[in-house]
């Protein structure tokens, strides 16, 4: 079973800064990829290429930004993201590329510096990454930043991913826990039948006996005393 936890962090000015940089990455990434394809859709309507050319995936899109624009000197400030966040900003573009083609949304909108609506991907790489304590949590690459909120997500909760975002200078973690399923016992139609007696206080369907403490010498000695 999962179950969602978000909770403001006070991150320091350096994690501030990292945060900021990757989310300035990952929304030029999403906004680079709804361009890139609706400049293909446009030279598709105007006969210059055909239909299977008018539309690029996300994993054709990120590996056009590794091997032509990464590698150009002006752009190398997009390392400053992780690659896998980087990989999860295109993969958002593209579904919501998708679903307006499907009509089950409006066409996707380009994402503003000052609307702080992007989120950073982490992923699980290692086994301290997202390690929860009370006061903090290990976010990849961000290490241990401090949670304003004490106590709220489980020490030692065993964290799939996670996500770290901004909104009016606030900065916020959600993360995605994995949690043992508690088992309900099932019900059941057997029942068992109880035969009182003198000889045995009760006897059971299924064969276990039950003394009649009334008999035994303990009992006696006591009533004597009476």
């Amino acid at each position: 079973m999962l179950r969602a936890y978000k909770v403001e962090i006070n991150p320091t000015i350096q994690q501030k800064q990292k945060i900021n940089q990757s989310i300035g990455v990952c929304r030029w990434l999403y906004n680079s990829y709804l361009a890139k394809n609706n400049e293909l859709y446009e030279l598709y309507k105007s006969g210059e290429i055909d239909k299977k050319e008018a539309f690029m995936n996300a994993n054709n899109f990120d590996k056009y930004i590794n091997n032509k624009i990464k590698i150009l000197e002006e752009y190398n400030w997009i390392n400053s993201c992780g690659s896998k966040a980087r990989k999860k900003a295109i993969c958002n573009a593209e579904i919501a590329y998708k679903r307006f083609f499907k009509g089950q949304s409006k066409f996707p909108r380009f994402k503003k510096k000052k609307n702080q609506d992007v989120k950073i991907y982490f992923p699980k790489n290692n086994k301290t990454d997202f390690k929860v304590d009370r006061h903090r949590i290990n976010i990849p690459t961000l290490k241990w930043v401090r949670l304003k909120e004490k106590g709220y997500i489980p020490t030692n909760a065993k964290v799939v991913n996670g996500t770290v975002s901004r909104k009016a200078d606030r900065y916020y973690v959600s993360i995605l826990v994995e949690k043992d399923d508690i088992k309900s016992s099932k019900s059941t139609n057997d029942g068992i039948g109880i035969d009182l007696g003198i000889k045995e206080f009760a006897v059971c369907s299924d064969g276990i006996k039950f003394k009649n403490i009334n008999k035994t010498s303990t009992v006696k000695k006591v009533e004597k005393k009476l």
